[in-house]
């Protein structure tokens, strides 16, 4: 149906059905002026927001309006993930671009519905506006995390030693694969790479059990392993070296990458998406660590240390230390 015969409120009735996971979180959902909600004693809140936008951060070409939704809320509860929390409530509010179709949003709010049951979140409101191009897509995601628990980017400490919690770059070889229709893989390697940019698997179970274990810092990847490590050591004065030959890349993500001609390597560091958690860990916690998430049946790789030198670097295989350039996306350098 065309929004212009639906209407704003009419539209907002169509969208905002049964999105509540828990009601005994909520006190109040979308309908009113602001939703109203339960807090504990003892619960930091944690708040974030990630918006998406239409040939930026997802392309309609090759993503399914469901797949955008899953996107759209995946990118913040890595966020909250990163932070050790709990994700609780969610706002969400569309920028639609002129003659897109109620069944069109209706797809997309199935997407966020399908992300918001696996994470176990209330959507309990957002807006909706007209925009005169591409649809644009803002969360804004509410999140607990236990008081003294949160977990930052700046306690990294000389000696620590940098973990991943899964393999890099699958995201980056899916776009590659959209992007380049002559590169032909095998419909394993193509589903497998292609699914990790449409609908990445945010790790907030893990966060929650390395929060548990005393990690020193922790980010999610959003912006590549590179850019993500120059934020954890400028955050926490410090310094690092990766070990390139470390880097835990998919055998999938392998094959695009021979099929491209392209160093795989290079989409691990500073390819982005992968929503893993990268994080810091002293020799007094490591073992825990390993131990905890092998009992939750999670693997997780040991890619470098932390320095005191204030310099983030990259071991090479030949054994070359050289400087790691940040890399990865920036929304305003062109």
């Amino acid at each position: 149906m065309k929004l212009s015969e639906l209407g704003e409120f009419n539209l907002i009735k169509l969208l905002t059905k049964d999105l509540v996971y828990d009601p005994q979180g909520v006190i109040k959902g979308a309908g009113d002026d602001t939703a109203v909600l339960t807090t504990s004693e003892g619960i930091w809140l944690l708040f974030t927001t990630d918006m998406i936008v239409e040939g930026v951060h997802f392309s309609l070409d090759y993503s399914t309006f469901q797949q955008v939704g899953w996107k759209a809320l995946a990118v913040n509860l890595s966020d909250i993930a990163a932070m050790g929390g709990r994700p609780t409530h969610s706002l969400v509010s569309l920028g639609i671009p002129y003659g897109l179709e109620s069944d069109a949003l209706v797809e997309l709010y199935a997407g966020l519905r399908e992300a918001a049951r696996k994470y176990r979140v209330n959507i309990v409101g957002g807006d909706t506006v007209s925009s005169p191009g591409q649809l644009v897509i803002n969360v804004v995601l509410l999140g607990e995390v236990e008081a003294g628990r949160a977990v930052y980017r700046s306690g990294a400490r000389p000696g620590d030693r940098v973990y991943v919690t899964g393999t890099l770059g699958a995201p980056a070889a899916g776009l590659c694969l959209f992007q380049n229709s002559e590169l032909s893989c095998s419909p394993e390697v193509e589903d497998y790479c292609r699914s990790a940019h449409t609908m990445p698997q945010p790790r907030v179970e893990a966060g929650r059990i390395l929060a548990t274990c005393g990690v020193s810092s922790m980010d999610d990847i959003s912006d590549g392993l590179a850019g993500e490590m120059h934020e954890i050591c400028g955050a926490g004065g410090v310094g690092c070296i990766i070990r390139e030959q470390d880097l835990p890349v998919d055998r999938r993500v392998r094959v695009v990458a021979e099929k491209a001609g392209i160093d795989p390597l290079q989409w691990a560091l500073f390819g982005g998406e992968d929503l893993e958690l990268v994080f810091t860990v002293g020799s007094d916690a490591e073992e825990k660590i390993k131990r905890e998430a092998a009992g939750k049946g999670a693997i997780i790789y040991n890619v470098g240390e932390i320095t005191a030198s204030g310099k983030v670097m990259l071991e090479r295989l030949n054994g070359e230390v050289v400087p790691l350039m940040c890399g990865g996306y920036d929304h305003f350098l062109r």
